[in-house]
């Protein structure tokens, strides 16, 4: 496997939560985003997603073409560069779709951004296979840790966040790693899009 290089002077934080996350009507809104990616400007054209390690098999095929069809919006809009943590789930599915785009314009970028270079311990053979394609075919590896602590997860996602205008996730209910991320993004003005939802591409402002 490629070896993997480690980012210094990694702080340790606390996810963030709020009640909010009960009152989605008041956490992501088309206002919200068309506000925000209005605002944003050329040096952070930066994307990253946060999503569930599990997302059902029925749902799945709808999903693929939901979220291309929102990185070919993120590419229309400017957006180059792809933030991803490489976990299961939602993550490694967000990986795939980006180098899929690459297939069709020049300039994207996926960035892996890791938490710990041990995250795929205890991880099914498969998982760690596909993994390993992912890493190889990723345009820059950024690993925060070179060992798992608690609260590692949500360092790298607040990582990715503070890199980015825009945030693409898969979020079924309002708890965990997923909905304290998206919390999180609310809270710094980064827009949040969210591709569970069926009409989420009309979200993007027209241009």
């Amino acid at each position: 496997m490629r070896k993997l290089r480690c980012s210094k002077g990694i702080r340790h934080f606390q996810a963030y939560q709020t009640s909010r996350l009960r009152e989605p009507s008041n956490l992501i809104t088309r206002g919200h985003v068309t506000d925000v990616l209005t605002l944003v400007g050329q040096n952070r054209q930066s994307v990253c997603f946060t999503g569930h390690r599990y997302i059902a098999a029925s749902e799945m095929p709808a999903l693929v073409s939901r979220l291309d069809a929102l990185l070919e919006l993120c590419y229309r809009h400017g957006y180059r560069d792809f933030f991803c943590g490489g976990a299961l789930g939602f993550d490694m599915l967000a990986a795939e779709r980006v180098l899929a785009l690459q297939n069709d314009h020049a300039g994207i970028r996926l960035v892996l951004v890791i938490p710990c270079s041990d995250q795929m311990n205890h991880w099914p053979e498969q998982d760690v296979a596909r993994y390993e394609r992912i890493l190889y075919a990723a345009d820059d590896i950024r690993v925060l840790s070179p060992f798992y602590y608690d609260g590692c997860m949500q360092v790298r996602n607040r990582y990715m966040v503070d890199r980015s205008s825009l945030c693409i996730c898969y979020m079924r209910h309002h708890k965990g790693g997923t909905a304290s991320t998206v919390a999180y993004a609310v809270k710094e003005q980064v827009a949040v899009l969210n591709a569970a939802m069926e009409n989420v591409c009309a979200a993007f402002p027209k241009r």
